[in-house]
C-alpha cells in the first residue's frame, strides 16, 4: 500500500511524516462531491533517502499487515456482538425469563463494549512493535 506524505521534520535521521489517509471515494472528490476531510496520521519513519523538512515522499506500508489490521478492527466486534447475542438469547431462555431476546441483545452490546477494550490494548501493542512499518520509497518532490 503506497501513500504520499509530507515531510514536517527531520531529527537524527528519522522524519516525521504526515500521511493522509485513503478515503472510501478513492480520493477521486469530483466524483463523489462528498466533500469529506480526510485525517492526518503523523509517523516517523527511517529517513533512508535522505528527505528535507518540506519535502513530498511516497511511503510504503506492507498490504498484508493493513489486512490483518482492518480484519481485527471489524471482524472482533462483529463477532463478539453476535456471539454475545446468541450466549445470551440461549442462557436467559434456558432461565424462563420472558423478554430474553431484549436481555440476549443487551448482553451482546455489553461484549461488544468489551471487545473495544480488548482493541484498545491491541491498538498499544501495534504501536509499540516493528510490525507497522512504513517505509520510504522515493521522493517524489522538494
Amino acid at each position: 500500500m503506497k501513500q504520499i506524505g509530507y515531510v514536517r521534520d527531520t531529527i537524527n535521521g528519522m522524519a516525521d511524516v504526515e500521511v493522509r489517509r485513503a478515503s472510501a471515494c478513492g480520493d477521486n472528490c469530483a466524483s463523489c462531491g462528498g466533500g469529506c476531510s480526510v485525517p492526518v496520521t503523523r509517523v516517523r519513519i527511517k529517513n533512508s533517502l535522505g528527505a528535507e523538512k518540506g519535502d513530498l515522499v511516497e511511503v510504503k506500508l506492507q498490504t498484508k499487515f493493513v489486512m490483518q489490521f482492518a480484519f481485527i478492527v471489524y471482524i472482533i466486534p462483529l463477532v463478539m456482538l453476535i456471539a454475545g447475542t446468541a450466549f445470551g438469547i440461549s442462557i436467559f431462555k434456558s432461565m424462563g425469563i420472558i423478554n430474553y431476546e431484549s436481555l440476549g441483545f443487551l448482553t451482546g452490546l455489553v461484549l461488544l463494549g468489551v471487545s473495544f477494550i480488548f482493541l484498545r490494548q491491541v491498538d498499544k501493542r501495534i504501536k509499540n512493535s516493528d510490525r507497522l512499518k512504513f517505509e520510504m520509497v522515493r521522493i517524489i518532490s522538494s
